[in-house]
């Protein structure tokens, strides 16, 4: 063959993809003649796109230096120079040159400075490229991903829609579009945007992903759950999906499910270390220490090493009681994998437990800003729960109690017992000592009340209810705690939900034989342990992200509660955290008599039924794992420095409840 029909038939085996024939039939012309320019750009270009790179942009530099001083080739070797990280030398491939005569060399140089950090020249030069050609829809394209990195959020928007103007059904541009109202904290819109992109490319999984993982974060869990498990269907080889599925699933409580999600990532890629991560601090919660130990050790099998795996160890350290270690090991981990705030919480904790208060409150300081500053954290008004809690105060009278109708009949079932309190009052503990009774069957947490008091609307319709809404309420309740968490027969139900306090009507309404157990803890305690938790900034919980506001919500729920004893007649009987951590029998004895339940020795036996029931929704699960301690009673003393200007608001409740301050 001579040279021509070589050059011919390797451009033809390109032309139709059979990059392994066109190389062959290349390489064969080179022999023939090494300085072919011809030759050498088309192997700089096939192997580029075979990934041999370091070879490609071998070939190209030959091309350049034989006659083939050419615009594209220049473009091609600054892009395979580029992507093997050599932009320095790419930068001068383009400035060497005919710049002013290529807007595709432009567009390189352009897009060089972008990956060099320079995105303000970056900008500039795109923005020569959209003055000369108005219509080029890549330059705007490309000019709005320039000016997001610079930070210039408008100019980015505003590049993004002379984009779309010129290709309105390009899914990419919606999906930039979506990431700028991200870095502008306007999630909503940003959702609205990806959902566009995924109907312009509906079979395209990374758009479905990054649409998942937003709406997700921004408490949509469902409608993310449903776009990530299409993004699975249509890819089940990439493991991030699986790992977005699963941290939704967390988000909503499913943790079974999450940890299928979280193989299924692992299987996709045995290397996926962001799925092992995730695993162990399930397992963890999950009181599954030794599965963790063996899930590190399979980890550090398959080559695996990290900060990913050391936080996972950390874990274990902490759980062996070596906290010290533990802090030491956590406290400087940098992975993008490992949720700021979890770790901020998880450093704090140590600290708190080895007496290191000032490192402590540092790293509970650094959790809240962390979520502050998610997606939820940004969306979410701190003074509206306080707002809506001090309008069930104004109208919880007792002429609005008056004007009720007639009590109903009583419920065909035996009315719930509810666990109440405040936050980190002790509930979780309480709740697994009467798991511990045979004759129990303990709700932990799930927000039935809660959704009833959401479906009548504004409490007023309380008031006006008849008998027979009672009946249907009442028939709602327990058709979803059967659904949910059917009880035994002839069990007592004990509904523990601490903010329950502030639905006491309705619980009155429905269940006026109901009776209410209060845990109490000193109001200092209280508040400070809220504040060091890493709750999900939802309305209600958004109050604990700093001490003033999670102070004020205390004395606005505490100031409802006595409205509510007051009101109504409901038989309540109050449990102290510090006299049960202290003498755990007598103070859980009057209880039980409270409750009409015969004493069994069994409910002292709390690690053996916090074992028994497994994963624990509240951020208590490892404390109950442990022997009952007091040390966390009188805990704010140690942080009464950071505490000195809240303690005013708390005094009152202090007083109110026999505590004191010393």
């Amino acid at each position: 063959m001579t040279i021509t029909d070589r050059l011919r038939a390797a451009y033809a085996a390109y032309a139709k993809g059979d990059f392994a024939t066109a190389k062959v039939q290349g390489e064969a012309a080179l022999g023939a003649q090494p300085s072919n320019p011809a030759v050498l750009q088309l192997l700089g270009v096939v192997s580029c796109q075979t990934g041999a790179l370091r070879q490609g942009a071998d070939y190209l530099r030959r091309a350049l230096a034989n006659g083939g001083d050419t615009s594209d080739n220049r473009i091609n070797l600054a892009r395979a120079l580029l992507d093997l990280g050599d932009t320095d030398e790419a930068a001068r491939i383009c400035a060497e040159g005919d710049l002013a005569g290529s807007s595709e060399l432009q567009a390189m140089q352009a897009q060089i400075l972008k990956a060099q950090g320079r995105t303000t020249e970056a900008s500039w030069a795109y923005e020569k490229l959209v003055s000369d050609n108005p219509r080029d829809f890549s330059a705007w394209n490309n000019l709005g991903n320039a000016r997001h990195e610079a930070g210039d959020l408008e100019g980015a928007l505003q590049a993004f829609q002379h984009a779309r103007l010129i290709d309105p059904k390009s899914s990419l541009v919606h999906t930039n579009m979506g990431r700028v109202m991200i870095s502008k904290d306007r999630y909503e819109e940003a959702c609205l945007l990806l959902e566009k992109a995924v109907l312009l490319s509906p079979k395209d999984p990374a758009l479905l992903l990054e649409l998942g993982r937003t709406l997700t974060s921004i408490n949509h869990v469902e409608a993310g759950l449903r776009a990530l498990g299409e993004a699975a269907r249509l890819d089940s080889s990439d493991p991030k999906i699986f790992l977005a599925i699963a941290v939704a699933l967390m988000d909503i409580e499913n943790n079974a499910q999450a940890e299928n999600a979280l193989r299924f990532a692992i299987k996709a890629d045995p290397r996926f270390i962001p799925g092992y991560l995730n695993l162990g601090i399930l397992l963890e919660k999950a009181n599954r220490t030794d599965e963790l130990r063996s899930l590190i050790a399979a980890a550090t099998g398959a080559g695996l090493a990290g900060d990913e795996l050391d936080y996972l160890r950390a874990l274990l350290l902490s759980r062996d009681g070596d906290r010290a270690a533990a802090l030491d090991l956590v406290r400087d981990l940098q992975s993008s994998a490992i949720n700021p705030s979890i770790k901020a919480q998880f450093a704090g904790q140590l600290a708190d437990r080895l007496g290191r208060a000032d490192d402590a409150i540092r790293f509970y300081e650094d959790m809240n800003a962390a979520q502050a500053q998610s997606p939820m954290g940004m969306g979410v008004d701190r003074s509206a729960y306080q707002r809506a809690i001090a309008a069930l105060n104004a109208q919880t009278t007792a002429a609005w109690f008056a004007d009720w109708q007639a009590s109903p009949p009583p419920a065909d079932r035996p009315s719930p017992a509810f666990l109440v309190g405040f936050p980190r009052s002790g509930t979780t503990l309480l709740d697994t000592i009467l798991m511990g009774h045979s004759d129990t069957h303990v709700l932990e947490e799930l927000p039935i009340i809660e959704n009833l008091a959401k479906s009548l609307g504004d409490m007023d319709a309380i008031r006006t209810l008849d008998a027979a809404a009672v009946a249907n309420l009442r028939q709602q309740y327990f058709t979803e705690l059967d659904k949910r968490s059917p009880p035994p027969p002839g069990s007592l139900v004990i509904d523990k939900n601490p903010l329950s306090m502030i639905r006491v009507p309705l619980i009155h309404r429905l269940f006026p034989d109901a009776k209410i157990i209060l845990a109490m803890r000193h109001p200092c305690d209280v508040v400070l342990s809220c504040y060091i938790q890493n709750f999900k900034p939802t309305e209600a919980m958004a109050s604990f992200l700093d001490l003033a506001n999670a102070s004020r919500t205390y004395d606005r729920i505490f100031q409802y509660w006595e409205t509510c004893r007051d009101v109504f007649p409901i038989d309540i009987h109050m449990l102290r955290y510090e006299a049960m951590v202290s003498d755990p029998g007598k103070a859980t004895l009057p209880l039980f008599d409270f409750l009409g339940l015969e004493w069994q020795d069994a409910v002292l036996d709390h690690q053996k039924t916090a074992a028994a029931r497994g994963f624990i929704r509240t951020p208590s699960y490892a404390q109950v794992m442990e022997p009952i301690y007091s040390s966390a009673s009188g805990r704010w003393k140690r942080y009464e420095a950071q505490m000195r200007e809240v303690l005013p608001i708390l005094a009152p409740w202090v007083e109110r409840y026999g505590y004191s301050f010393d």
